[in-house]
């Protein structure tokens, strides 16, 4: 019987066992994935949380941290694998942090983000029985990242380490586009040849190649930009690069992507606007605000953290007289661009913070659709209450900021209606929710 071991350095082995004074082994039959690293197991009715263990097994386990009502645990040995587990794609898991589920099939891994949903609209909302339905999914559970983000110190560059700030640099990403991934070392040697200091560096897909990002403490200065420059020249397939950072932007190249939001309709956006890392996944996204919208021709919407018109500019498409808040003025430009080009005068964009707009606004809306940061919408709710639109579409990348937010509009008068889960996130516990909200 195969026999899973995911190892530890002696000190971190040394200083978990030192915090839970000298734990002991215990054998665990593992019931389900929670919102986060763990899945969840019981042993004398306290409930033992356990990194990267799937559901269905059943394992040895040591415990590392205590508590009163409950223990965290380290998979020491997976006794029996459950039906939920699978061989991991990637050699960096699971010492990589930007996976956590690679060890979990697709299937389950879907399954177990709805049931994450409606726990936490159930614990949060206290809705017991919301209307939660099957988790959406593209195909693809690797290779889907159009865009990946490399965290930077110093010169190098990476993904940190699970539970940590530590760097893991990696030559390759399973999860990301393979073009996007073949340019890896190709944004480190970028990042080695700038002067500024660095954060971060983007690597996202592009028409015939890919747009490089780099983030930055101080405005990038002219070596930066000679730097790129020369890099364009070397590989062609850097299309353009964008250094931005201290006030300032500098564009090299051209450094647009392409991204469709649903079919027959492409948006061009700068790559240092915030797009959705899964072009497939997304374009089912759109496609669940505007069914559960049901928007007819000449109504009136309002689109909050609009971005580059991700939603927007769909609604327009179909008549539906549309006004997009953002607060960037880069994707204000980009969705003001977009709109004109593809002709779609429905739309209007208003470059702003949303409470700002909102504490402005004059005018009546039939729907609302919002999809805040991941801290949710907790500002501005009661300007948008009181705004009084018939429907509101609550797009959410946390499920906790999205029960929290729904709560207090039901306090309003809002009802949930239903829920639509959508997995932009394969081998990670993140998911994406559309919540339908109607008032009563």
């Amino acid at each position: 019987m195969r026999s899973y071991h995911y190892p530890a350095s002696a000190l971190q082995r040394r200083a978990e066992s030192l915090a839970c004074h000298h734990g002991f082994a215990v054998r665990l039959d593992v019931e389900r994935l929670t919102f986060g690293f763990d899945a969840l197991a019981h042993s004398e009715g306290r409930v033992v949380f356990v990194p990267y263990a799937a559901p269905g097994d059943t394992i040895e386990a040591e415990p590392v941290e205590r508590r009163r009502d409950w223990l965290r645990a380290r998979v020491e040995r997976v006794l029996v694998p459950g039906p939920a587990r699978v061989l991991p794609g990637c050699a960096a898991f699971p010492t990589c942090g930007g996976c956590q589920w690679q060890h979990v099939a697709p299937a389950a891994q879907r399954a177990a983000k709805r049931d994450v949903v409606a726990e936490q609209l159930r614990r949060v909302a206290g809705l017991a029985d919301a209307d939660v339905l099957p988790t959406l999914a593209a195909p693809d559970t690797f290779g889907y990242r159009a865009r990946v983000s490399l965290v930077a110190e110093g010169r190098r560059l990476g993904y940190h380490r699970a539970r940590s700030h530590a760097l893991v640099e990696v030559d390759a990403c399973p999860i990301a586009d393979a073009t996007v991934s073949a340019h890896l070392p190709t944004a480190r040697a970028w990042a080695a040849a700038l002067r500024a200091p660095l954060r971060r560096v983007t690597v996202s897909a592009a028409p015939g190649g890919v747009v490089l990002v780099a983030a930055t403490d101080t405005p990038p200065g002219e070596r930066d930009v000679a730097a790129t420059e020369a890099l364009l020249v070397r590989a062609p397939a850097v299309r353009g690069a964008v250094l931005r950072g201290g006030g300032a932007r500098r564009v090299v190249g051209d450094a647009t992507v392409r991204v469709e939001v649903e079919p027959d309709l492409a948006l061009e956006i700068p790559a240092d606007v915030f797009t959705q890392v899964n072009a497939a996944a997304n374009r089912l996204l759109v496609g669940a605000v505007l069914g559960f919208g049901d928007f007819r021709a000449g109504e009136r919407a309002l689109d909050l953290y609009c971005g580059a018109g991700n939603f927007t500019l769909p609604l327009a498409r179909r008549g539906v007289l549309v006004h997009g808040v953002e607060r960037d003025a880069v994707a204000v430009a980009a969705a003001e661009a977009n709109a004109a080009r593809l002709r779609l005068a429905a739309a209007r964009f208003t470059c702003a913070p949303v409470a700002r707009a909102l504490a402005a606004s004059g005018e009546a809306y039939d729907a609302v659709v919002l999809d805040p940061p991941r801290a949710g919408a907790d500002d501005v709710l009661g300007a948008l209450a009181r705004l009084g639109a018939r429907r509101m579409l609550y797009v959410s990348c946390d499920p906790a900021t999205l029960a929290r937010d729904v709560r207090t509009l039901g306090a309003r008068g809002y009802r949930l209606a239903r829920v639509q889960p959508v997995d932009l996130f394969p081998q990670t516990f993140h998911v994406e929710a559309v919540a339908d909200l109607r008032l009563t």
